[in-house]
């Protein structure tokens, strides 16, 4: 494996995420509505939970629509992702989810949850990348698995 690797990537689309954040902000603020006399718990707690569905809604349309593309690389040292490189020993395994647009994550050891930053799609030759990246897994040992996977947003 001399030759290098690269590819365009973005972040996955999160529109999932912001239909249910919206939701729950249309929710809270209906419930804050309605206990505006009333300041208990319940009323500060809407309030509390419906400041962080904003801010998640936030975060997830800017990685979807404003962060622009990076470069993703397969060297022979590991991969290379907006200049970090992530050994294969630091990596537990890659996961693929086969959507619609296929996601990969970069799971680390010792983490439960795949980070934001080692979640990506890829933007355009989808097959070649995803075919290149199981290569790179078995000629380094990494478990490669197929299907959902949890990640922060």
């Amino acid at each position: 494996m001399n030759k290098k690797r690269m590819f365009r990537v973005s972040a996955p689309s999160g529109v999932r995420l912001m239909i249910s954040m919206l939701i729950l902000i249309a929710i809270l603020l209906g419930n804050i509505m309605r206990h505006h006399g009333e300041r208990d718990v319940f009323y500060y707690f809407c309030i509390i939970w419906s400041v962080f569905c904003s801010a998640v809604f936030i975060i997830s349309v800017y990685r979807t629509y404003v962060k622009k593309p990076s470069v993703m690389e397969l060297a022979q040292e590991g991969i290379v992702i907006n200049g970090t490189v992530i050994n294969a020993e630091a990596v537990k395994c890659l996961l693929i989810n086969h959507d619609s647009k296929p996601v990969i994550g970069i799971k680390p050891k010792g983490r439960a949850i795949v980070p934001l930053r080692l979640c990506f799609t890829f933007e355009e030759e989808q097959v070649e990348g995803i075919r290149q990246l199981e290569t790179w897994a078995k000629e380094k040992q990494v478990k490669v698995s197929e299907g959902y996977f949890m990640r922060w947003m």
